[in-house]
């Protein structure tokens, strides 16, 4: 009988462009991992060691593969110097902002982009807990850095934000080029620390998507300045991202089809998109070089029953597990905070079940 792999192992065979046993999961779960282990949703992201200890015992009780990350959808405010809150309250699933550092286009000459020479900022300094744990046990070290557009649209108000790409395009620019100032000397410092290969950048938001702004917006104000940031990842010596172009980004494919070209970068993206995009579609834009991510719609996992969720895996995996650089099965977003265990556990048999490699 051939020998079961470990998490591990099964996670380095498919970034090696080999097939482990069967395919790895990944739920992308964050606050789930809290609300099973008994650590307020608050606390999770308040203190960088319980929201390692959450991850990594959820990993341990499912047996999934994934290694801990920090991040939310609203990095960018506290880093600046605005005011963001943790979600103590009812009904609340991350961190929000509760002051925006950009109030008017004036404030963006104000903003002082961290060095990450002192202090850590914002919430960098939970993150680094996270990473110096993960190095601890030699994972990955996963840290936040993009994408440039998002975190521009939550340094200011995004209403606002996407205004002033139409009214004030060169204050805009001005803004998104502070961002990418910020996220390339957090890439150095982590690189220093913890060593360029080791890391596993998280690249991804929600508001460049397609509906928010034209491919042709994606164009001028989000593409150069993640192009600036993962050419100087590949300068220093990174060999894999987590992408999530977040919510439908079909509109944008040619554009990250592009970067990997111009980049002539020979390391792995690990490409986690939306449920708006077909797996097929991923496989045939990216599936030579990286590896894609199945993208189960993360709602299904509250109101489907697990026989149900067990078909709808099996399809997913179906579509995606021959993809000649590798695939995981992932929900297409962050694993529901409130979904039962039972959901989750869903994903990891049909791995077993119909992900198994001869």
């Amino acid at each position: 009988m051939e020998k079961k792999m470990t998490s591990a192992e099964r996670m380095a065979s498919v970034m090696a462009g080999e097939k482990p046993d069967r395919v790895p999961v990944n739920p992308f779960a964050l606050g789930y991992t809290s609300k099973i282990t008994g650590v307020s949703l608050g606390d999770f992201y308040a203190d960088g060691d319980k929201c390692f200890d959450a991850q990594f015992t959820s990993m341990r009780l499912h047996g999934y593969e994934a290694t801990p990350m920090y991040g939310y959808a609203s990095c960018g405010a506290w880093e600046f110097g605005g005011k963001i809150g943790f979600p103590y309250g009812k009904g609340q699933g991350a961190p929000f902002v509760v002051e925006h550092p950009v109030k008017d286009i004036e404030d963006i000459e104000k903003l002082t982009v961290p060095d990450f020479k002192d202090e850590l900022p914002g919430a960098y300094k939970e993150a680094d807990k996270v990473a110096a744990r993960s190095a601890e046990l030699g994972m990955p070290v996963s840290i936040q850095l993009g994408s440039v557009f998002t975190t521009a649209s939550v340094v200011a108000d995004t209403s606002e934000f996407i205004i002033w790409t139409v009214m004030e395009p060169e204050a805009t620019h001005e803004l998104l080029g502070k961002v990418t100032e910020m996220f390339i000397n957090a890439l150095d410092f982590f690189a220093d620390k913890y060593g360029a290969e080791n890391l596993l950048p998280f690249d991804g938001g929600p508001s460049e998507s397609n509906t928010m702004i034209s491919p042709d917006m994606f164009g001028e104000f989000a593409y150069p300045y993640m192009k600036r940031i993962h050419t100087h990842m590949k300068d220093i010596g990174v060999k894999s991202v987590l992408m999530h172009p977040c919510s439908d980004q079909n509109k944008n494919i040619p554009y990250y089809v592009k970067m990997r070209e111009e980049l002539g970068w020979s390391g792995k993206y690990v490409w986690l998109f939306g449920p708006e995009t077909p797996v097929k579609d991923q496989v045939k834009a990216f599936g030579d070089y990286d590896v894609i991510c199945g993208n189960i719609q993360p709602s299904l996992f509250l109101t489907e029953s697990y026989e149900d969720l067990l078909e709808i895996c099996r399809e997913n995996i179906a579509e995606g597990m021959n993809s000649p650089s590798g695939y995981m099965l992932a929900p297409g977003c962050e694993f529901p905070v409130d979904a039962p265990p039972k959901k989750l556990m869903a994903m990891i048999d049909a791995a077993d079940m119909y992900g198994k490699y001869s």
